[in-house]
């Protein structure tokens, strides 16, 4: 794909819009109605359109910015752990941690930031590439949803959103400077965070800079160290907002993250003496954006994105001086519209449509010369789609769609080109017999194109000796004829809700959703550790076992259970959260990295005019040791966090955020299935922060 005029075409796509009627006139002007002081939550992630998410039909979670406060993550296991069907693999250690969701794993799921997809991906190596502290919030989209996202979309999406000027000014002209300071006694982990922002007229703007450092190993709930996770995470964005006409924004935002440490080779496992590099990853990311928002609009609802992400990995292995450089790369265009037909664009048939361009590049060396572990390959994507929002009368809605992609493939070295495609249709229906009801259910498709490494890996996987005079050397065999992985999903669910129950002040909602996903050509890695009789060699005088590892695609079936229950007044909150995942392969067979059954339950109460809050979250998970015989099995547990916050609005200390945190209080030692080391033990987080403004109110 010819990835130079990617930034040039921006252009055209935003001209058009910008000449839509009604687009200079207010909301009362253009005959919107006022928004009421109390609005139900809102979601866009499933169908890439507003929508209250009590009547969308699909399986989204909501993540605000002052959840991932209140948590004071230490990484972002801490800011999925009560989400349903959520799991983060890898950690503790934060360069390694991968997404799942719903035993779907890693590359099977989608990670979106600001309208730009994150494709990074490397063995062993994590994809949330970005400090918590920059993110606005987050929806997580659970379930297949390739229709409108794509490759990868097996499991589900992440749908993150951070921070620009115009949210911390609250559209006041003036600048400001947030400044924060925190410390966490495990690891001893100190933070810094600054932010300056502004906005002046049609201009905002926002630099921020955050810097962590754990200066010490981590300490399990044993009271052992956990070899090798000291790190250094360095984070900085700069972002320009500029909206010319009401109900127009362009946006230009840069980001650079990095990560330093010593880590073993696999940073999602036990460390020695000799796995240990010295890394250092580095994320760049330019991203531009234009949106069109005018709900008096009919035919023009406008996002626009053209991006250009870059990963860059140093690893310096102690043991024997060898290097590894790694990059990879995303460049990408997309452009989604959304046109309204009815008497107003509040009702009415909704059509939502788009396509979308973007292409993965990766090369490897090691000791400067060609890695075939991680090979020179690229894989270029084109993509349309469409999407329809039918009301069927009052209380019915229905939802079809179907996107199709094509994709293809090259490699250095010997392998032939390939190309291949996929079309991912998706049909959900929405019923609301009351108010207070709402049922749905979908099918939908999913596919995932495999990645470059799966296919094209070659050379040595690792060498271990056996004893004096024998060593097993394990080498990757490619698979350039690996099917796409394709999933096809049925989901269904029911919520109900009841403000002021039983005559109280307080809001209660129920959400349950069950789910089933039958996947073909899955692909599956596997390790034989020695896969022959062994040959002698002569000139190092050792007796070599051979082993292989390869990938082979694999039929499976899995399904689920998630239910939430939030009960949410002014003096306080508690919700409940229950988690069930189940699967096997087509012969009956156990699945090791599958999810183990999760409860959740935390709450919280307001004090003292809601300046104080304090509360608590308890988790538990069951014992997983249904896996393939000499999978790992890993114990249940339970874990409990305590947090306070105070906000004093008077007296000397006004303006002040004060943050206590409380993680894994009883300080119990566990693991979370399937990673290969424990979680930390207990911990005391405290941050401290304080915002300077200077606005025009």
């Amino acid at each position: 794909m010819n990835r130079s005029p990617l930034f040039a075409a921006i252009a055209l796509a935003v001209s058009t819009p910008v000449l839509a009627q009604n687009s200079d006139l207010d909301p009362a002007a253009a005959g919107v109605p006022e928004a009421s002081a109390e609005l139900e939550p809102v979601v866009v992630s499933a169908t890439r359109t507003e929508r209250p998410q009590f009547t969308t039909p699909a399986s989204v979670s909501v993540i605000r910015r002052e959840d991932i406060e209140r948590t004071q993550p230490y990484g972002f296991q801490d800011v999925f752990e009560t989400v349903p069907g959520v799991n983060i693999q890898g950690g503790p250690r934060r360069i390694a941690e991968e997404p799942a969701i719903r035993g779907f794993a890693d590359e099977q799921v989608v990670i979106r930031l600001d309208g730009t997809r994150q494709n990074y991906n490397k063995a062993h190596g994590g994809r949330f590439l970005l400090d918590p502290d920059l993110i606005r919030s987050i929806e997580v989209l659970r379930g297949a949803s390739s229709a409108i996202y794509g490759s990868g979309a097996l499991g589900g999406v992440f749908v993150i959103e951070s921070v620009n000027g115009r949210d911390l000014t609250g559209g006041a002209d003036g600048i400001g400077l947030r400044l924060k300071g925190g410390y966490q006694s495990n690891g001893e982990e100190w933070a810094g965070y600054g932010t300056l922002y502004g906005q002046s007229g049609a201009f905002d703007g926002l630099v921020s800079y955050v810097r962590r450092n754990v200066g010490e190993d981590l300490t399990d709930g044993g009271g052992d160290d956990i070899f090798a996770t000291q790190d250094e995470i360095d984070n900085g964005m700069v972002k320009v907002g500029f909206e010319p006409r009401l109900y127009h924004r362009i946006e230009l935002s840069a980001d650079r993250f990095e990560n330093s440490g010593l880590n073993p080779t696999n940073a999602n496992a036990v460390a020695t003496p000799n796995t240990l590099v010295d890394r250092e990853t580095e994320r760049s990311s330019t991203r531009l954006r234009y949106t069109f928002d005018d709900p008096g609009n009919r035919w023009f609802n406008l996002d626009v994105a053209a991006y250009s992400n870059e990963v860059d990995a140093f690893e310096f292995r102690l043991d024997d001086a060898r290097v590894d450089r790694t990059a990879f790369e995303t460049q990408g265009l997309e452009v989604v519209n959304t046109s309204s037909f009815g008497q107003t664009a509040l009702d009415g048939v909704r059509l939502t449509y788009g396509f979308e361009m973007y292409g993965d590049e990766q090369s490897g060396t090691r000791n400067d010369a060609a890695r075939p572990q991680f090979p020179d390959a690229e894989i270029d994507y084109r993509a349309a789609f469409v999407q329809a929002e039918i009301p069927l009368g009052e209380t019915v809605s229905l939802i079809p769609g179907i996107r199709y992609d094509e994709f293809e493939y090259s490699a250095d070295g010997s392998f032939a080109d390939r190309d291949d495609n996929r079309t991912s249709p998706r049909v959900a229906i929405g019923w609301s017999p009351s108010d207070d009801l709402y049922l749905w259910a979908e099918y939908a498709e999913a596919f995932r194109a495999p990645s470059l490494t799966e296919l094209y890996a070659d050379g040595v996987h690792f060498v271990v000796p056996l004893g004096p005079g024998q060593v097993v050397i394990n080498e990757f065999i490619p698979t350039p004829d690996l099917q796409a992985e394709q999933a096809d999903q049925v989901q269904a669910g029911v919520r109900w809700r009841r403000d002021d129950l039983f005559g109280s002040d307080m809001d209660f909602e129920v959400d349950i959703t069950a789910w089933q996903s039958e996947v073909d050509n899955f692909v599956d890695q596997f390790v034989v550790f020695i896969a022959g009789e062994p040959t002698f060699d002569p000139i190092t005088q050792t007796l070599v076992f051979p082993g292989i590892t390869t990938n082979r695609n694999v039929d499976a079936e899995l399904d689920g259970l998630e239910a939430v229950a939030r009960l949410d007044g002014p003096r306080g909150w508690v919700q409940a959260a229950w988690t069930r995942v189940d699967g096997e392969g087509a012969a009956g067979e156990d699945l090791a990295s599958i999810q183990p059954e999760r409860a959740s339950l935390g709450g919280g109460l307001y004090l003292l005019d809601r300046q104080v809050s304090i509360g608590a979250e308890l988790v538990a998970a069951r014992a997983r040791d249904d896996v393939p015989e000499g999978a790992l099995e890993t114990a249940g547990y339970g874990k409990t966090d305590l947090f306070a916050n105070w906000s004093p609005t008077a007296g000397p200390l006004a303006g002040f955020e004060f943050r206590l945190a409380l993680d894994n209080v009883f300080d119990k030692d566990y693991r979370i299935h399937p990673n290969g080391i424990d979680q930390p033990g207990r911990s005391v987080r405290l941050t401290v922060a304080r915002d300077f403004q200077w606005l025009n109110r």
